[in-house]
């Protein structure tokens, strides 16, 4: 998942969030969950300027991303490694 936002959650959580029953220990924020229990990689603060313009450019919007975590066992976070294949 990939945001232009600080964060992937809506904060404050909402009261009626799923996840603030489901996480109760996290005080309902996504990030525990998604990344720990889904193994689903975040990705926040991109900048897409790059990849727009030459969408724009070429007039070809669609691509395939990809995200490779660096393999270290025991991590819980990775530098940057996004790649879009057009």
């Amino acid at each position: 998942m990939a945001t232009d936002t600080f964060a992937v959650e809506v904060l404050p959580v909402l009261p009626d969030s799923d996840f603030l029953h489901s996480a109760p220990e996290d005080a309902g924020m996504m990030h525990q969950e998604l990344i720990a229990k889904l193994g689903l990689p975040l990705g926040e603060l991109w900048n897409l300027t790059a990849l727009a313009a030459d969408c724009r450019a070429t007039g070809r919007w669609d691509s395939l991303l990809t995200v490779k975590p660096l393999h270290l066992t025991g991590g819980v976070g990775s530098p940057a490694n996004a790649t879009a294949l057009r």
